[in-house]
């Protein structure tokens, strides 16, 4: 889906990888990339369908100040499952998709944003004709050990982050690959552990950049029905979006 681009070009960034800083940088990112990229294959043979995680965010473009430091949780689950919770246009929200349904906790408040945002002319357009499909990463299986060529990779070298010694990798899209996804000037850092899993991960476009640090990376099957349903606190106040504001919201605030 094209509004959930910037967040699965991110997510593209967080699986365990390299255990030699001496490996070539685009075998470092490839092991990066994979099985994440497993996880929204259609034909993957990985049985690994899901992950969640936990970042803390340390920049974000109009963050304000008493939210620097708080986290944003992710999980998604191939083909149709996706929950974010973190703060969105200022406020704290929890968005996920489940198959065809999406609801907004809290949401009157998220209601009283969207209402705000269309008022002030910031919200885009909404498409009439949207509909809900499944998270699919438009590479064949077969291809996906070639998925770090998509990117131009530069070494930057090690840094240290709270005393683990990481290797630091800067990200461009190809130019063909950046042009289709009308991202031009989209960068990224990652800093990646001697373990393999990623420290900090910084990504920018002109007038917006996003740094978080990793707190939590797991790779499963599948996740617990619950994760999808409100909680029995959130049942009483959730908005629901059909597919053309769901799209019109995400594109909202991943612009």
């Amino acid at each position: 889906m094209k509004s959930l681009r910037p967040l699965l070009l991110a997510a593209l960034l967080l699986a365990p990888g390299f255990s030699r800083a001496e490996e070539n940088r685009y075998d470092v990112l490839s092991k990066l990339l994979l099985p994440f990229a497993h996880v929204l294959t259609k034909d993957a043979k990985t049985p690994n369908r899901a992950l969640r995680l936990t970042a803390r965010l340390e920049r974000l473009t109009d963050l304000p100040p008493a939210l620097v430091g708080s986290r944003a949780e992710i999980a998604v689950q191939y083909p149709d499952k996706f929950r974010l919770r973190a703060p969105v246009l200022g406020e704290e929200l929890t968005i996920c998709r489940r198959g065809q349904e999406v609801w907004v906790w809290p949401g009157a408040k998220a209601a009283a944003l969207i209402e705000a945002a269309g008022a002030a002319g910031k919200l885009p357009k909404a498409d009439p004709k949207a509909q809900f499909t499944p998270f699919q990463l438009p590479v064949p299986e077969k291809q996906l050990a070639l998925v770090s060529m998509f990117f131009q990779v530069k070494d930057v070298g090690a840094e240290s982050l709270d005393g683990d010694a990481c290797r630091v990798l800067d990200l461009f899209l190809m130019p063909e690959l950046a042009q289709s996804l009308r991202e031009k000037d989209w960068a990224a850092r990652v800093w990646v552990r001697g373990d393999g899993l990623p420290a900090r991960l910084s990504v920018a476009r002109t007038g917006w950049q996003m740094v978080v640090r990793f707190e939590r990376l797991e790779f499963s099957k599948a996740l617990p029905p619950e994760t999808w349903q409100p909680t029995a606190e959130q049942a009483g106040d959730i908005l629901r979006l059909d597919a053309a504001r769901y799209g019109q919201l995400l594109e909202f605030i991943t612009k």
